[in-house]
């Protein structure tokens, strides 16, 4: 069955695999990113996938981009949203500095909050008409590991960590706030991953992660409804 996917924060990374990987299986994608012009494997992949793909700009912490966005949608109908696009502010592995006790860069931490947690209720929000037009429309927060308070054994990415949490509580909230109109909403930790931002040493190869995302988004229904998983379907302490 095809669907139209919006993929957000698509051109690197996880986001950029989803896109490769939802036009490979002949799926329709909206990719956004906040600068087309930089984004030269996203318009490769365009390019390769014309009748699949459409690219647009959206700097998702932007409220004028972000509405501008979505009167360029008009009323298409979208399937499965993924709020991927998120920051934390450089590499941890080496940026740990600016998320630490003495070294803590506060407008950072600000920044990331807005990108990470604020940005997707409001694009969320923004796009129920065009979610209600689905049959069976999803919402998908990419969450993460750090985000879990049962897990988090380590301290640091102080406003990394804080934003995800955030974010599983603005996606049980709205799953609650938009179970009557149909929409679904989940959150999935993409696992440890070999990203700019996991780096090298991480356990999953970003294709790798992806499919097993796709795999469990596959199986997804009404009654997941404000679950929060992993890229293996398993439920996540929060």
């Amino acid at each position: 069955m095809t669907r139209t996917w919006l993929v957000t924060g698509a051109n690197r990374g996880i986001g950029l695999e989803y896109v490769r990987q939802l036009a490979a299986a002949g799926q329709r994608v909206i990719a956004t990113a906040r600068d087309l012009e930089t984004a030269g494997q996203l318009s490769a992949l365009a390019s390769q996938y014309p009748e699949r793909m459409r690219l647009e700009t959206l700097d998702v912490a932007n409220a004028n981009s972000l509405t501008a966005f979505v009167q360029r949608l008009g009323g298409e109908a979208i399937d499965v949203l993924v709020n991927n696009a998120g920051l934390y502010g450089g590499s941890w592995t080496t940026d740990a500095e600016r998320q630490s006790l003495e070294g803590m860069d506060y407008a950072l931490w600000e920044e990331i909050l807005r990108v990470n947690t604020i940005a997707p209720f409001r694009l969320t929000v923004a796009l129920r008409a065009n979610l209600r037009r689905s049959a069976q429309p999803l919402v998908v927060m990419m969450g993460s590991d750090l985000g879990s308070i049962a897990a988090n054994t380590m301290g640091q990415s102080h406003a990394y960590r804080s934003s995800k949490a955030a974010l599983n509580m603005v996606m049980k909230g709205l799953s609650i706030d938009l179970a009557g109109e149909g929409i679904t909403l989940v959150s999935i930790a993409p696992g440890w991953t070999r990203t700019d931002l996991g780096g090298a040493a991480a356990t999953w190869g970003v294709d790798e992660s992806v499919a097993r995302q796709l795999k469990v988004i596959a199986s997804l229904g009404p009654v997941d409804n404000g679950r929060f998983l992993n890229l293996l379907g398993e439920d996540v302490a929060w």
